[in-house]
């Protein structure tokens, strides 16, 4: 996705991001739901809404980031439960010494 690598690109190497990603177990806030616009994607009450399942968040981050932690939780924070993925990544520095 465009967005991941424009966050990577504002970081300096060694730079750290924390997100959380909705699950394609978020059963309670439309996954899989609605109509399938392209995988993984769904119009839920009329927006597009993205899902991942473990080999989608770990694809998200394969280029230039190392995944320092990622854990599927579920928080009792709403009103319903909530899965999703909780990730800490860090940019890298390519091995050639640049930036990527």
């Amino acid at each position: 996705m465009r967005i991941v690598a424009r966050i990577r690109d504002a970081l300096c190497p060694g730079g750290i991001l924390f997100c959380r990603l909705n699950s394609t177990e978020d059963k309670h806030f439309g996954a899989p739901g609605g109509i399938e616009l392209e995988p993984g994607l769904y119009e839920v009450d009329g927006h597009p809404k993205r899902f991942f399942d473990r080999q989608d968040v770990q694809a998200l981050f394969a280029d230039g980031w190392s995944i320092l932690s990622i854990d599927h939780a579920v928080t009792g924070k709403y009103f319903k439960p909530k899965a999703a993925w909780e990730l800490v990544v860090e940019r890298i520095q390519d091995r050639g010494g640049t930036n990527l």
